[in-house]
């Protein structure tokens, strides 16, 4: 699945767990969140190696490989970096998001 359609995929199914999250029951919609928060993180990373192994595969034959596989390690670790924070405060707000909704729930 191309990374545009999928990108808009989780944007939707994450406006569908908004209202999934039930106040009545947090511990419950505390652990779905954390279920889908660590799947998108297994998905992201079954691309980020994918794609990490195509990029290897590229390195020219012979000395030059090892430099050119380190380089490649090193640009695509920076990259895993950034795509575990961009994940990391997608779930953060979604928890704020569903800790403040409850809240004035009950107000």
């Amino acid at each position: 699945m191309n990374g545009w359609v999928l990108s808009v995929a989780l944007a939707g199914l994450s406006m569908m767990v908004q209202g999934d999250l039930d106040c009545a029951r947090p511990a419950q919609s505390r652990t779905y969140i954390g279920k889908l928060r660590l799947a998108e993180f297994e998905w992201a990373e079954d691309v980020h190696r994918e794609a990490m192994w195509h990029a290897f595969g590229r390195c020219p034959a012979g000395p030059r490989q090892a430099a050119c596989r380190a380089e490649q390690q090193k640009r695509f670790d920076a990259e895993w970096q950034k795509t575990k924070a961009g994940i990391e405060a997608k779930y953060k707000e979604m928890e704020e998001d569903f800790e403040v909704r409850c809240r004035a729930s009950v107000t």
